[in-house]
């Protein structure tokens, strides 16, 4: 990643999406500490043969936490999402070097639409955790444990929040995953 000091010594643009930014390993504990004190809906999806992804709904996007449970590689892993931290959306982004206090990029980034960060701080604060739609876009965001799904979802996601953009469909329909006793009541366990 880049220079400590400068959005990219946290945040990497990702070849994932054009919406998609990878946090670095420094990174990921203020992240994480982050979401902790806000109140966002969350899901996540627990399958046994497929990595572990714990998502949370912020602004056009969110944040996905990967955690692959196989350490072996094996045929078709190529599509697998890497273990890591992922940002999904210009939104979630902007959001987060601003509540980090992280050099934001002084120009949008290619793709990025024009926004308010004062707008966007006050729409994130007035989101409650329990609105249906923003349970439902955690839901969406849990879904991505391979790179064709999170490419879906970011797009998906980027279109329904962007002026003159078609939205795009819903995620492919998966099985319910138990509750994980480590969430408290309330958040979402989504179809995993």
């Amino acid at each position: 990643m880049g220079v400590a000091g400068e959005w990219t010594g946290l945040f990497g643009r990702s070849a994932l999406a054009s919406t998609v930014f990878e946090v670095a390993p420094v990174g990921r504990p203020r992240v994480r500490e982050w979401l902790a004190a806000q109140s966002v809906a969350t899901a996540w999806t627990r399958d046994p043969h497929a990595p572990a992804v714990d998502a949370w709904a912020v602004a056009d996007g969110g944040v996905l936490a990967v955690a692959r449970w196989s350490p072996a590689r094996s045929a078709g892993d190529e599509d697998m999402l890497p273990s890591g931290l992922y940002v999904v959306g210009f939104g979630a982004f902007r959001l987060l070097t601003a509540a980090l206090e992280v050099p934001r990029p002084v120009r949008p980034l290619p793709g990025e639409p024009l926004a308010d960060l004062d707008a966007l701080i006050r729409a994130h604060e007035a989101v409650s955790p329990t609105c249906r739609e923003a349970v439902e876009q955690a839901e969406l965001l849990a879904t991505c444990v391979d790179r064709p799904t999170l490419r879906l979802v970011a797009g998906a996601l980027h279109a329904a929040t962007t002026p003159g953009r078609p939205a795009v469909v819903s995620a492919p329909v998966r099985q319910p995953s138990p509750a994980h006793r480590g969430h408290p009541p309330g958040t979402g366990t989504l179809a995993g």
